[in-house]
């Protein structure tokens, strides 16, 4: 591979450089950012998300250190000069005896400072400045997916394919369910599904009691009914709830998660804990006993947090995950979702590498790690026969 840099430009006050280079023996341009970035630890990148509008779990360092090690990751942040513009939590996988790995950025990279509308420029700039860092000086294969949002996550996408991205795979089940909490309590109610109304309702006259607690004071309560569900419906459990702990004890005060603990009779039946930082909270864990569905707990639970996050000023939506291809968990979302919702589907992954070695690498990784999670999918259905 060849390269030579052809020109320089500049868009507003950020620098590029347009360099030709002779990828798989084709001409290419890849167009890089003059910002720089600079890797920083777990607990600093922490510091700086906690100023980002966009930022989500995925994106917070505490997060990702309990789900992935944090010898797996790098804290990215993204400079232009001494202002910082961008960044993301970055999984990093080298390839031994080589000069290649892959590194994956999930649901990012923040771009968004609070009080500023989001800037399809900014994002593109950021993204840039990952490309140049992990894809031309370190030649690795460089994964983004972006997060799912309304009004933002499709532009995002055709901003990588004009970045010369290859569209990869998708998420096996990719719908993702983000209720609008912007318009206020009362409106949102009107535009429920007239069902999730009805049960929410009668939730309301089931003498639940619900409470929003320290995180850290109702950890090992919320914990201990979280594994009481695990070995009672004996599902496949794929979430990062091993990283929960770290979330909670290290995460900075702006930023750490709120938890709602619902009793019945003085007994824990159902629990969920939030981020709310940002202008889009996220339902990220909940837990439920086997009195949880008949009490309609979990519509008490919800509608609580949705009322509340309706009076946070800077929050506009409620996301509430996926449904990883449960039926009923589909109709309860849809249902809360409502008219003024959306139901979108999250963004595949899309793929750049710099050279033939960094591509092969980064298929073979993820075609791996697809056959791995089918046969962990047909390993677990098969024992919970027994």
């Amino acid at each position: 591979m060849t390269s030579t840099i052809t020109k320089l430009s500049y868009d507003g006050n950020v620098a590029r450089a347009l360099t030709k280079t002779k990828q798989f023996g084709h001409d290419a341009a890849v167009e890089t950012s003059l910002a720089q970035v600079e890797l920083v630890t777990a607990a600093e990148w922490d510091k700086i998300a906690a100023r980002f509008t966009d930022l989500i779990p995925e994106q917070m360092g505490c997060f990702n250190t309990g789900h992935w090690g944090e010898e797996n990751l790098e804290f990215a942040v993204v400079k232009a000069g001494e202002t910082v513009i961008g960044g993301g939590v970055v999984i990093i996988k080298t390839i031994p005896f080589s000069n290649t790995g892959i590194a994956i950025l999930k649901w990012g990279p923040l771009c968004q400072q609070r009080g500023e509308a989001f800037s399809l420029n900014r994002y593109a700039e950021v993204v840039a400045c990952l490309k140049h860092e992990y894809c031309v000086k370190r030649n690795f294969n460089l994964t983004v997916m972006p997060c799912a949002k309304p009004d933002v996550s499709e532009r995002c996408e055709e901003t990588l394919i004009k970045m010369d991205f290859k569209i990869g795979e998708g998420l096996a089940a990719p719908e993702r369910y983000i209720v609008n909490v912007h318009d206020g309590a009362e409106t949102l109610k009107a535009n429920l599904d007239q069902k999730w109304r009805y049960n929410m309702r009668k939730s309301l006259k089931n003498d639940l009691e619900i409470k929003l607690v320290d995180a850290r004071e109702g950890l090992d309560e919320f914990l201990g009914l979280y594994g009481q569900m695990i070995e009672r419906k004996k599902f496949l459990d794929a979430s990062a709830i091993g990283a929960l702990e770290d979330i909670i004890r290290n995460s900075p005060t702006e930023t750490r998660p709120l938890m709602l603990l619902v009793y019945h009779n003085g007994a824990l039946t159902a629990g969920g804990v939030f981020h709310a930082s940002g202008d889009m909270s996220s339902y990220m864990f909940g837990a439920t006993d086997d009195r949880a569905l008949p009490l309609k707990a979990g519509y008490a639970m919800h509608w609580w947090m949705a009322e509340y996050l309706c009076g946070q000023d800077d929050i506009q939506w409620y996301y509430l995950g996926g449904n990883d291809l449960d039926k009923g968990l589909h109709q309860f979302k849809k249902g809360f979702v409502g008219k003024s919702g959306h139901i979108l589907l999250a963004p595949p992954r899309y793929h750049f590498s710099n050279s033939f070695s960094a591509s092969v690498t980064g298929f073979a990784a993820f075609r791996a790690r697809s056959i791995l999670s089918s046969l962990k999918r047909f390993s677990h259905s098969l024992l919970s026969r027994k």
